[in-house]
């Protein structure tokens, strides 16, 4: 089987909706929900988010 890894890769979402906590907790979350839908998907490809934590950079700003 053939892996291919893609490096930082950026993921925004609307915090506060579903997710809930500090910036950092609803990252986590978010990766959670976003593996979930991901594993259950049947054109999902087995495919999952890993996250890096000593790596992470988390930018919040509002929407106009």
């Amino acid at each position: 089987m053939k892996i291919i890894t893609l490096h930082r890769v950026e993921i925004q979402f609307d915090a506060d909706q579903i997710t809930h906590g500090t910036n950092g907790q609803q990252a986590d979350q978010a990766i959670e929900l976003i593996n979930l839908v991901l594993q259950r998907n049947p054109d999902g490809l087995g495919a999952q988010l890993i996250v890096h934590p000593d790596e992470i950079e988390i930018e919040t700003r509002q929407s106009e």
